[in-house]
């Protein structure tokens, strides 16, 4: 049986910026509309990569056909150098992928612990009969997942919780302790879906920091999506910016902030102008 332990992190992972995930004309209709249109799509392994775009882009349309719960119309994706096109959920987290959601969606009946311990069942070996049986191999395992759910606890703040009912965490810790389960299978990559809503400032300078330690303490590449533009522009080291299911720029945060295309789509303006934004900067149009 396999040891589980936080040290165990990184060990498999590919060299950086390595590519991790490519998404080829990518597309989803529903009906006669058009989510996502054709978007063309890289992850670097070893990086923070972020997707924004106004609300409706198709953000979390696209997500949801990374990770195998949106069966995509069209395209072409591969995730670790395997065809995961069409593939469902549970084959694409056994590749390495984990995520969290905008809504979240915790067990609320159950501690903590509990909860982070669900995120590891693509990595547990024991089956129905060794469970049944309470075989020593079986009751390893349970304590090693118990003492790595803590320590992931732990590893994102929340390591005094461990037996409360998910529910009763305030707002944040929840988004934590999503953090934490979506960790808990040792991904290669994990995708964050809009983090640091309902977080104050506080604890969004805090995640931050966390997502610079999954990188580079944990050795896992992180996509995010997030309308906090100044969480955005300090963690990522390449934006990718949706507009009504189209890709309309992709590069260094400054270079996104710069672009044109992005100040209309968010703005609704490309008149020359210098603007204020949601950045907390200024944002030069061409």
């Amino acid at each position: 049986m396999t040891q589980m332990s936080m040290s165990d992190f990184g060990h498999d992972r590919l060299p950086r910026d390595h590519e991790l995930l490519r998404a080829s004309a990518l597309t989803m209709r529903f009906g006669g509309l058009t989510a996502v249109d054709a978007v063309d799509f890289t992850i670097p392994a070893g990086r923070v990569v972020s997707l924004i775009g106004p609300n409706g882009a198709g953000k979390t349309t696209f997500f949801n056909m990374l990770t195998g719960l949106y069966h995509p119309t069209e395209g072409e994706l591969t995730f670790m150098g395997k065809d995961t096109f069409g593939r469902p959920p549970h084959k694409i987290a056994q590749l390495g992928m984990s995520r969290t959601f905008q809504n979240i969606r915790l067990f609320k009946e159950m501690t903590c612990v509990d909860n982070v311990l669900v995120g590891m069942h693509t990595k547990l070996q024991g089956g129905m009969l060794s469970t049944l049986l309470r075989l020593p191999s079986q009751r390893r395992e349970e304590r090693e997942g118990i003492e790595l759910a803590r320590e992931l606890m732990r590893f994102v703040g929340i390591h005094s919780r461990h037996a409360e009912l998910a529910g009763n965490l305030p707002y944040g810790d929840q988004r934590r302790l999503e953090i934490a389960r979506a960790l808990a299978s040792r991904p290669s990559v994990v995708l964050l879906d809009e983090p640091a809503a309902g977080m104050n400032p506080m604890e969004t300078a805090a995640l931050e920091g966390l997502m610079h330690r999954i990188r580079d303490e944990l050795g896992c590449t992180v996509l995010l999506i997030e309308h906090e533009m100044k969480l955005v522009m300090s963690v990522s080291e390449r934006v990718t910016v949706l507009n009504f299911g189209k890709k309309i720029a992709e590069g260094t945060p400054d270079e996104v902030r710069n672009d044109p295309a992005v100040v209309e789509a968010y703005l609704g303006s490309s008149d020359g102008a210098v603007v204020a934004d949601k950045y907390g900067d200024e944002v030069a149009t061409a």
